[in-house]
């Protein structure tokens, strides 16, 4: 019997940048800028998938649900359905074609994940949710949506429609100093006011990054000066500890990766041997989810720790 160690998370904490505002207009601006943003981009990036396909666009696989399914049984049906649709489409795409799409269709969803990120409390929160799940279905069509297996022996999943429908965040402990992004002083010893613009001149440093970027490739040329924003920039960072949170400061501090309890099944030698060969996929983007589960609703003190591990059911064949 597996010696199960209940839910594992894999989380992104913080990114390098200004740090968001924390709240007020300031924030909805800024929540308003990067969603809108994120959700354009995700748009584009399915444009691209469908023009790469052509005429065999028409013939994809169709999306004819609700997004939002209660049933577990309806839900496995139409997942079950639209795989065995996926799969005789997926047969007659050429590999060559199928390699131009997959950085598309993978940009797709990473920018609708973030625009729902951004927008959860938005007026387009469902326009980005309804744009994971269109871009999720057609991933998981032709690219899968792999179920590893590690040697801790657990396994592992980034399903895009469980990730991002778990609407949590996580909340660092930091203890940092804070220097300017233009003198590169502590904020406290310099005279430039944050957020306002001043000239900066573009130099690299020793690891060959730009100054007015921080990016190793760029179109700013050394020597020549540019207006940059004055902001804060941590360093010599200490965390003291991480919270999960339901709205996290950086709106992107969030789950990227999750363990998968797959029940008894997990504990079948063919699962095992499919999740190291790559071929074990997660069907959770071929059908309706369950909606949204939201860490502000949770009953914490009542909870159990495998409240969350649904047992899964696995297909072998």
């Amino acid at each position: 019997m597996t010696d199960r160690r209940g839910q594992q998370f894999k989380m992104l904490i913080l990114q390098w940048g200004p740090i968001p505002p924390s709240g007020g207009p300031h924030r909805d601006r800024y929540l308003d800028h990067f969603g809108r943003a994120s959700l354009q981009t995700a748009e584009d990036e399915y444009d691209e998938v469908m023009r790469l396909l052509g005429t065999d666009a028409a013939h994809i696989p169709a999306l004819d649900f609700d997004l939002v399914e209660n049933d577990d049984r309806a839900r496995r049906a139409t997942q079950r359905q639209k795989r065995a649709e996926w799969l005789a489409f997926q047969s007659t795409i050429h590999t060559k074609l199928l390699d131009e799409i997959e950085p598309h269709i993978r940009k797709s969803v990473s920018a609708a994940m973030d625009a729902l990120n951004y927008l959860e409390d938005h007026p387009l929160r469902e326009a980005a949710h309804g744009a994971i799940h269109r871009a999720a279905f057609v991933k998981r069509g032709l690219f899968g949506c792999p179920i590893t297996y590690r040697d801790d022996g657990d396994y592992w999943t980034d399903c895009p429609i469980n990730i991002s429908h778990l609407r949590m965040g996580v909340s660092a402990g930091l203890v940092s100093d804070f220097e300017c992004s233009i003198c590169g002083k502590l904020v406290e010893d310099c005279d430039h006011e944050m957020r306002q613009y001043y000239p900066k001149v573009a130099e690299r440093d020793g690891e060959g990054k730009c100054t007015i970027c921080n990016e190793t490739e760029c179109d700013h040329r050394a020597g020549e000066t540019v207006l940059v924003e004055a902001w804060a920039s941590a360093r010599n960072v200490k965390a003291n500890e991480v919270s999960m949170v339901a709205r996290p400061r950086y709106p992107l501090a969030r789950m990227v990766e999750k363990s998968f309890d797959l029940g008894r099944a997990g504990e079948d030698p063919r699962v095992r041997d499919a999740a190291r060969r790559g071929v074990l996929n997660c069907d959770g983007d071929l059908g309706p989810c369950k909606g949204f589960n939201e860490m502000s609703d949770w009953d914490v003190k009542s909870a159990s720790s495998s409240d969350e591990d649904e047992a899964q059911e696995i297909d072998l064949f």
